[in-house]
């Protein structure tokens, strides 16, 4: 495995290069040690630098916003732009309204930034946006595209690729192999380390996301209790988000204010909210979204899980952090290809529930529940073969990813899969 930060391929490189070549501003989002700033460097050569985690350019950016990028070589790479406020996003503005060449610039940030409350401008019909998360499997493998465009290639049959899945060698990974790759995450900084000082590493991440990030952009007083909420999601990973038992469980203020601090998370690119699918042909579904981290380094470590106790099969965060793993594996590999797919989950008031449905504009499904276990049973299935009589010609294919070796054909357009399946070629 690659694990030297600046030898690893980003997926969406092309994508980004492709931006730069075509709108005025591109936007690259996600959450703080992702790759960001190599990846600017990376593609901007030339150009010019400004990082506002820097103390003396972010007080000229604060002081004059319009001289901090006035006259200098294009594009202008601005690092962690949220730090300089909506004056700085409007001297943006107005320059590449002056001139509207593309490739302008370049702004990273570690909040989302259509959501940071001190920006009210949000540069439309100017900048484009992208997110870059914390590295992939098939990153770190440099091992192809992964199993997600095999499936997504834009023909409407996909009976030609599970056959040659199910025709694929087995799988080498084992139960063992997963817990480590689900511990490890895929934050840059942290894949090298061992398990002691990734545990350290994450500690220290966890108060400058909280303290620096949320607690500057939004004013949130509250830092300790921001961190709280943050383990009680990685508690609540690949479960249904109640929040009146989230606000039960830690007192945070009002139910109100815990829901406004969990949006803090959410806009610092820590966790994902999955909403719920429905459909007319399914009255009964259940709209609650599901709450996933969005690394399973950073959620195994703010619970104090190890490899060892993860692949304890009596571990009850076993099952929900095998789902995380698989659900942003697929989100991350979906982001590369820049593919319009809506991710959701189901679940209905009879109990009937999917993991992970990934819809294409068109509505048609790929269906997916993941397992932690190493062997697969027709019940598995029974609730994809439910959805695919359900919805007939849209349902494209269903999938048991789970950490057994082998491919196997389970019912008609439903196959287990190898979880490693998913970033081996």
């Amino acid at each position: 495995m690659v694990t030297r930060h600046a030898e690893v391929h980003r997926h969406i490189e092309p994508r980004l290069r492709h931006a730069l070549d075509t709108f005025r501003v591109v936007v690259l989002g996600g959450p703080r040690q992702s790759g960001k700033t190599t990846l600017a460097h990376r593609i901007v050569g030339s150009g010019t630098y400004l990082n506002l985690d820097d103390p003396t350019v972010r007080s000229f950016a604060l002081d004059d916003p319009t001289g901090f990028i006035a006259d200098r070589p294009r594009p202008i790479v601005i690092d962690e732009v949220q730090r300089g406020g909506d004056d700085l996003v409007r001297a943006v503005k107005l320059a590449v309204d002056a001139d509207p060449t593309p490739g302008g610039f370049l702004l990273t940030g570690s909040t989302s930034f259509l959501t940071v409350p001190v920006f009210s401008e949000s540069l439309a019909g100017r900048a484009v946006f992208f997110d870059l998360a914390p590295f992939s499997q098939i990153e770190m493998e440099g091992s192809g595209d992964g199993l997600l465009p095999r499936l997504l290639d834009g023909t409407p049959d996909r009976t030609g690729a599970i056959q040659e899945l199910l025709h694929a060698a087995p799988s080498t990974a084992s139960r063992a192999d997963y817990a480590e790759r689900i511990c490890r995450g895929g934050y840059p900084e942290a894949i090298s380390l061992g398990e002691s000082d990734r545990r350290l590493w994450f500690d220290a991440y966890v108060h400058t996301a909280v303290t620096r990030d949320i607690v500057e952009v939004t004013g949130a007083r509250r830092s300790t209790e921001l961190a709280r909420l943050l383990r009680a999601a990685a508690a609540r990973t690949a479960s249904e988000l109640v929040m009146r038992d989230v606000h039960r469980d830690l007192e945070l203020g009002s139910i109100d204010t815990t829901a406004d601090y969990l949006s803090y998370l959410e806009m610092t690119h820590l966790v994902t909210r999955l909403g719920g699918w429905a459909t007319g042909a399914a009255t009964r579904a259940k709209r609650r979204p599901k709450i996933h981290v969005n690394d399973t380094g950073l959620a195994t470590a703010l619970l104090g899980l190890t490899a060892e106790s993860l692949n304890d099969p009596a571990s009850e965060q076993r099952g929900p952090l095998h789902e995380t793993f698989a659900v942003n594996e697929l989100r991350r590999q979906a982001s590369a290809m820049g593919q319009a797919l809506n991710f959701s989950h189901y679940r209905d008031s009879r109990g009937r529930e999917v993991d992970l449905l990934i819809e294409r504009p068109d509505g048609r499904i790929i269906a997916v529940e993941i397992k932690a276990g190493a062997t697969v049973r027709p019940t598995d299935a029974k609730w994809l073969a439910w959805l695919r009589d359900l919805i007939g010609d849209r349902f494209e294919a269903g999938l048991v990813l789970y950490t057994g070796s082998a491919p196997l054909p389970v019912a008609d357009r439903v196959v287990a899969l190898p979880l490693s399946y998913l970033w081996e070629t």
